[in-house]
């Protein structure tokens, strides 16, 4: 049995765009004399459709293309069989919808199957919108006794909350003795998911698996692709293609070699996750602010790499409390990077004097601003932030004026501890908004092109003079395994996170032995719960962040509900 594997990058609503990759897909699988050619969940329409499932002409045009591809399939070998993705609508109770696959051949359906675990965690809310199916569908194709699964179906014998199902298709397939089950997957990454997915999905004895999960970035979201071929739990084919769509051929009977294990690395999914949330905005141009710091770094480099260079615009905006090192490291890193160089230097002193007097032209008691002046409780914090703002105003004018997309360069433990002035993370895309300060600095190690003392040095927002981050919060080795045991594994207490961090198989952080230090020291717990409490109070900000790339198990936005006006934290 010869399988094609249609990883593809479909796009929410571009029913036109997506059938065009059908089509392309179809054709490669004739041309190879495949039996099957399968292609992601809900191909047709796109993946994450979320809430535009509800209007009618949606759902109406992805029956329309579903039938337009069942007509083309009249062309093809009789014998070939295309499994694609759609929403049905559903005339029973339940749910107005069904997350459907249908299997194709010389121009008719002859099998549909209705999707039945819906995920209802994290990320995901399809029982929002489907009704979960019922059956199993088999049939046979070349001789063989096939089965439909999507995605979720094949995560249920696993053991863990996040699948807690009371059904099991993969174990009620192996009941019917089939020989092939065809899985449609829309499976966003999280670190380490490539190699746990061949773990874990693992169809048994005498099955074979074929795999196939959409690729591209979709809001917050990068799907990973990395679609495989198993048979008796031996992995025969991987799929690595991740910057094009790819029909990769798999003879099932007839094995070769088992292709490269090499799974894709994280900075290449920063990389995708920004070039199509750009391109698929309908930009082309790239504006940030460049700081001469690592986060702002790295962001540079990605978005280089996800448009080319001279699409990449990086503003330098000096302070009287920039270092000279900030502004030769940022002009180097453009230097190597070969993007545009821009300075704006900002006067905030003079902003802050013309405010000051403005504010202050009303003497009444009553007054808060004569009140606060009278009593000397002015926050002169509020002098600082402005050098933010200001900046953050240069960068938007830039692209309101120019017409390129701006960047937030902030990272994922800045975020949970709201280090990082109010709206500051407010522009378009954030591509590092789900790493951690120690994942951003080994990216950095790893270009040449981004200068050493970059990621050398001690990272400082340059809003005072001799201001560090570290010396403001505590240091980042420290920091990040608690934002990620809190965030991540929702461990809230001192020693569940002693318990947490003494089983860890991974590093969460620069320098394990500092954290292993660190908490037999007498200000542990103290400085623990400041901490914990400090993610708490800050929600308020993050809500107001713009998205970006989703690569942990649990990331700041759609993934995670806290209230904001609460009092537990």
């Amino acid at each position: 049995m010869k399988v094609c594997l249609g990883q593809i990058n479909t796009t929410p609503g571009d029913f036109e765009g997506n059938l065009a990759k059908i089509f392309s897909g179809i054709d490669r699988a004739n041309a190879a004399q495949c039996d099957v050619i399968v292609f992601p969940e809900l191909t047709i329409s796109g993946y994450l459709s979320q809430d535009l499932v509800y209007n009618d002409a949606y759902i109406d045009r992805n029956l329309e293309v579903l039938a337009e591809i069942t007509t083309y399939t009249e062309k093809c070998n009789p014998n070939l069989h295309v499994v694609v993705g759609f929403i049905d609508r559903n005339d029973g109770v339940g749910k107005p919808l069904f997350n459907m696959a249908a299997v194709i051949a010389d121009g008719r359906i002859v099998a549909l199957y209705r999707k039945q675990l819906l995920p209802f965690y994290d990320v995901f809310d399809e029982l929002r919108y489907f009704e979960p199916g019922r059956d199993l569908t088999i049939l046979e194709i070349s001789g063989k006794k096939v089965g439909i699964a999507i995605c979720e179906d094949l995560w249920n014998d696993k053991g863990t909350d996040d699948y807690n199902y009371d059904k099991n298709p993969l174990s009620l397939y192996r009941e019917q003795d089939v020989d092939v089950i065809l899985s449609l997957n829309s499976s966003p990454y999280v670190h380490g998911k490539g190699e746990r997915r061949i773990k874990v999905i693992n169809p048994g004895e005498d099955i074979s698996l074929v795999y196939v999960n959409q690729r591209g970035g979709q809001d917050e979201l990068v799907f990973d692709g990395q679609s495989f071929v198993m048979h008796d739990s031996e992995l025969l084919h991987l799929s690595t293609n991740l910057f094009e769509d790819s029909f990769d051929v798999v003879e099932l009977d007839q094995p070769a070699s088992k292709s490269d294990t090499q799974f894709v690395e994280l900075f290449d999914l920063l990389v995708l996750s920004l070039r199509d949330y750009v391109q698929k905005s309908g930009f082309s141009q790239i504006v940030l602010a460049s700081s001469g710091g690592v986060d702002s770094a790295v962001v540079c480099k990605i978005a280089c790499c996800a448009v080319g260079s001279k699409n990449v615009h990086a503003i330098r905006m000096p302070s009287i409390f920039s270092s000279d090192h900030s502004r030769s490291d940022a002009i180097a890193l453009h230097e190597n990077l070969g993007c545009w160089d821009y300075e704006v230097p900002i006067d905030h002193e003079a902003v802050v004097t013309m405010l000051k007097n403005q504010f202050s032209v009303n003497r009444d008691s009553e007054n808060l601003v004569t009140a606060i002046n009278d009593q000397d409780q002015y926050a002169s914090v509020a002098d600082e932030n402005i050098q933010a703002r200001l900046r953050d105003l240069y960068v938007m004018h830039f692209s309101n004026a120019y017409g390129a997309m701006p960047l937030s360069t902030g990272n994922k433990t800045e975020s949970a501890c709201g280090y990082y002035t109010h709206f500051d993370m407010n522009f378009s895309f954030a591509p590092i908004k789900d790493l951690y300060k120690f994942q951003v600095i080994d990216i950095a190690r790893q270009y040449e092109d981004i200068p050493t003392n970059i990621w050398k040095k001690a990272p400082s927002a340059e809003l005072a003079h001799g201001q560090t981050d570290e010396e403001s919060l505590m240091p980042y080795a420290i920091l990040d395994p608690i934002v990620r045991s809190y965030v991540e594994e929702y461990v809230s207490t001192f020693d569940g996170f002693c318990g947490w961090f003494e089983q860890l198989q991974s590093v969460v952080s620069s320098d394990m032995n500092i954290v292993s230090s660190w908490v037999t020291s007498s200000t542990a717990e103290m400085d623990y719960n400041r901490i914990v409490s400090l993610i708490g109070r800050m929600e308020y900000k993050r809500r107001q962040t713009c998205p970006g790339t989703k690569v942990s198990k649990v990331a700041f936005g759609i993934g995670r509900r806290i209230p904001i006006v609460e009092k537990w934290s």
